[in-house]
């Protein structure tokens, strides 16, 4: 029987504790003690945090990507496994993140965490700022081609 899959939406901004734990949003916990894969996101805007299963299925589509050569994947999944990192959130959804994974993306203090489906992201406040306000025409035009 496989998991059953995550899905997470909203936004919530948290503060990161003097240990370096987040706590994730009820609505998002399972209630027990949780794995989660951290890494850097690829130019390093924000943190993306996901389940070993996500974390599979991004893999396994990656892999199946025929427009990727052998080559670029060997090296493509040598560097995500490289940069992803294993961490627990605890029964009270605290989740410790990385220190060196945090100061590539600038978070410390306040947060916000953006849901995306089958995972989540951590952002350092004013990058989300600036995202939000590049994105929003892209958003509002998707919205109307599908009749949002």
């Amino acid at each position: 029987m496989q998991p059953e899959q995550r899905f997470y939406a909203g936004e919530f901004r948290h503060f990161i504790d003097e240990k370096n734990r987040i706590t994730i949003p009820a609505r998002w916990r399972r209630g027990s003690a949780e794995e989660f894969i951290v890494l850097a996101e690829a130019t390093h805007q924000f943190l993306l945090v996901m389940s070993p299963e996500e974390f599979s299925r991004m893999s396994a589509a990656a892999e199946a990507d025929a427009n990727v050569s052998a080559r670029d994947k060997r090296v493509f999944f040598r560097q995500l496994h490289a940069r992803s990192q294993h961490t627990t959130a605890d029964k009270q959804g605290r989740l410790v993140l990385p220190v060196d994974l945090c100061q590539k993306v600038g978070l410390k203090g306040e947060v916000i965490l953006v849901g995306g489906r089958g995972r989540f992201e951590i952002w350092n406040l004013q990058k989300r700022k600036r995202a939000d306000e590049e994105e929003t025409p892209t958003y509002q035009h998707v919205a109307n081609v599908i009749g949002l």
